[in-house]
């Protein structure tokens, strides 16, 4: 029920990946309360030159600063004790919309924590976007959220499990 997909440098090992898709999920599943065989996760990785903030190139000399920048007028950026960025991410998340901005705002803190340590991106250069949609225009195995039976009718079924259900639906 969530996709969430990470945009970032490529910077993360295959070990860093799986423990940031764990501790992603693990993070929904307890604060969000959905189960986790319905939390996807999907990282594209970009080389820094395909990388844009502030109007600058990732892999321009000055884009530590160029990429905190405040006024475009002044070219007038923000203080920074960092020599160079060593990652930067992007978040959109696709949910139901069905949480409080309490719980939303709990989630996106620790989202951009465990994105800044995996992706190695300063917390300014965590950037998450929520989509909410409604349950209905949500679907997985033929079935959409707006059915209240969802959770199990989404689930894998065997061939004979199959047969059997359509063997009921017959009789019904």
């Amino acid at each position: 029920m969530p996709l969430i997909e990470l945009k970032t440098w490529p910077t993360m090992s295959k070990e860093e990946k799986k423990e940031f898709i764990y501790s992603v999920t693990e993070l929904t599943t307890k604060l969000l309360k959905i189960v986790p065989d319905k939390i996807q996760i999907v990282i594209h990785e970009l080389p820094k030159e395909n990388w844009g903030k502030a109007g600058a190139v990732a892999t321009d000399a000055e884009f530590v600063m160029k990429s905190r920048m405040i006024n475009w007028q002044s070219q007038e950026s923000y203080p920074t004790q960092a020599s160079n960025v060593d990652g930067m991410a992007i978040i959109a998340i696709d949910i139901w919309n069905t949480f409080d901005q309490v719980t939303k705002n709990q989630w996106v803190s620790q989202l951009t924590q465990i994105a800044s340590q995996f992706t190695h991106a300063p917390m300014d250069n965590v950037l998450i976007v929520i989509r909410e949609m409604i349950p209905g225009n949500w679907g997985q195995s033929g079935v959409t959220g707006a059915d209240p039976e969802f959770l199990s009718k989404s689930r894998f079924k065997t061939r004979k499990e199959e047969e059997v259900d359509e063997r009921i639906f017959r009789l019904l």
